[in-house]
C-alpha cells in the first residue's frame, strides 16, 4: 500500500495559484505562500470550540488554536477540505459554512524557526456531533464561550496560535 501525500497549492503574492508541493517539505524555515484555512465551529448554545494541537505537531505543538485548519488540495474546493479535514481531526461533520475572513493571510515563525506563510480564508461552521479528536491532531479541546476565547487570547496571546490572536482581532474589528 502507498503512502498518501498531501499537497498543498502554492501562491504568489496576489493569491494566483503558481504550483504545488508536497505539505511535508513547504513547511520550513522558508516556506512558500500557498493556500489554508481556518474553521471556527459552533455548537447549538453558541459556544466556539478551541483545540490543543497535538504535542506531534511540526509547528505550534501543543498551542490552544482555533477548531481546525488545513490546506485544500489542487483541484479541491476550500468547502470540500473543510469537510474532509473535520471529520479527519475532529470526527465531525460541520454545517452553515460561513465565510468570515475571506482575506486573512499571515507570516508566523514559531519556536523552532519554522514559518507559517498562507493566505487563509476564515470560516464559521456548525456542528451537533460530539467531538472525536484525533490524536495526531488534537491533544485537548473546550467548548468556551466566544467573549471569553476573545479576552483570553488578549491577556495571554503567547498560549494561543498567532493565527487565532490575529482572526478574533480581526473578527472583533469586523
Amino acid at each position: 500500500m502507498t503512502e498518501h501525500i498531501e499537497t498543498v497549492v502554492l501562491l504568489d503574492n496576489a493569491g494566483n495559484v503558481v504550483g504545488e508541493a508536497d505539505k511535508a517539505t513547504v513547511h520550513t524555515t522558508d516556506t512558500p505562500l500557498h493556500l489554508a484555512f481556518s474553521c471556527h465551529v459552533f455548537d447549538s448554545a453558541g459556544r466556539v470550540l478551541v483545540t490543543r494541537r497535538a504535542l506531534s505537531k511540526l509547528t505550534w505543538p501543543g498551542v490552544w488554536t482555533n477548531s481546525f485548519c488545513g490546506h485544500p488540495a489542487p483541484g479541491e474546493s476550500v468547502e470540500d477540505a473543510i469537510a474532509r479535514r473535520a471529520s479527519a481531526e475532529l470526527g465531525i461533520v460541520v454545517s452553515e459554512l460561513k465565510l468570515v475572513l475571506p482575506d486573512f493571510r499571515y507570516r508566523a515563525v514559531d519556536a523552532s524557526g519554522i514559518v507559517e506563510n498562507e493566505i487563509c480564508p476564515v470560516y464559521r461552521a456548525v456542528t451537533t456531533d460530539v467531538v472525536a479528536g484525533n490524536p495526531d491532531e488534537v491533544s485537548e479541546w473546550e467548548w468556551v464561550d466566544p467573549a471569553s476565547l476573545t479576552a483570553a487570547a488578549g491577556a495571554a496571546p503567547y498560549a494561543f496560535s498567532p493565527w487565532l490572536v490575529w482572526q478574533l482581532e480581526q473578527i472583533a474589528a469586523a
